[in-house]
């Protein structure tokens, strides 16, 4: 199924998907025109966001141990 929708869709995704890869050898810091260590901070604050949601959470499976 999943093969006969690719074909199917193919003709009008590829371009559109295409158009907006097709930027070259690019960096995210480049992308948004922000300094690279802007970038290192973001994702270093964002990922420490995560792992604290994530300790508050706690653990799903601890009702299987």
């Amino acid at each position: 199924m999943g093969a006969i929708l690719f074909g199917l869709t193919y003709n009008t995704v590829f371009p559109a998907i295409s158009g907006i890869t097709n930027l070259g050898v690019t960096y995210m810091p480049d992308l948004f025109n922000v300094s690279p260590w802007l970038m290192i901070a973001l994702f270093a604050v964002f990922s420490l966001l995560l792992f604290y949601w994530l300790g508050k959470k706690g653990d799903p499976r601890k009702s299987e141990i």
